[in-house]
C-alpha cells in the first residue's frame, strides 16, 4: 500500500542522496577540524542522528559511516593530546561516542566465575542483647 497523496511525511532519502550526505561528511572529517559526528551534522544543516538512520535503511553505507567515525575518533585524540581541546573534553567524547573506557572489560576479580558465598554472620554486641 503507497502513501496517501497529499502526505508530507513520506520517505525523501533516497540512496543517492544519503552517498551525497556521507561523501560530504567524509570530507569534512578529513580536514580534521572536527572531533565529533554532531559538529558535522550541524555544518551540513543536518541532526547527528541522520547517519545512524540512513545506515540502518541503506547497509551499503556502513563502510563509509565507520571512516568517518573513525576519522573523528583520530581527531579528537590528536586534539586532546595536543591541547587543541581540552583534555576532559576530548576523553568524554572519546568515552561516550568512541567506546573507549580506562577499564577491564572483565571482571578480574573473580575472573568471571561464581564465588562460594559462605553465609553472613552477624555480630552483636553482648550489651545489645
Amino acid at each position: 500500500m503507497s502513501a496517501p497523496i497529499e502526505n508530507t511525511n513520506a520517505e525523501k532519502w533516497t540512496i543517492e542522496e544519503a552517498s551525497k550526505l556521507f561523501e560530504q561528511a567524509l570530507e569534512k572529517s578529513i580536514e580534521k577540524d572536527y572531533d565529533f559526528i554532531g559538529e558535522i551534522a550541524r555544518d551540513l544543516n543536518t541532526y547527528r542522528d541522520i547517519f545512524t538512520y540512513l545506515v540502518d535503511k541503506f547497509p551499503e553505507l556502513k563502510t563509509l559511516h565507520k571512516r568517518i567515525l573513525s576519522n573523528l575518533e583520530a581527531n579528537c585524540f590528536s586534539h586532546s593530546k595536543t591541547g587543541k581541546i581540552n583534555t576532559a573534553v576530548g576523553i568524554v567524547n572519546l568515552k561516550s561516542n568512541y567506546n573507549w573506557t580506562d577499564r577491564q572489560q572483565t571482571d578480574v576479580t573473580t575472573n568471571g566465575k561464581e564465588l562460594n558465598t559462605a553465609p553472613i554472620i552477624k555480630f552483636v554486641d553482648s550489651e545489645d542483647e
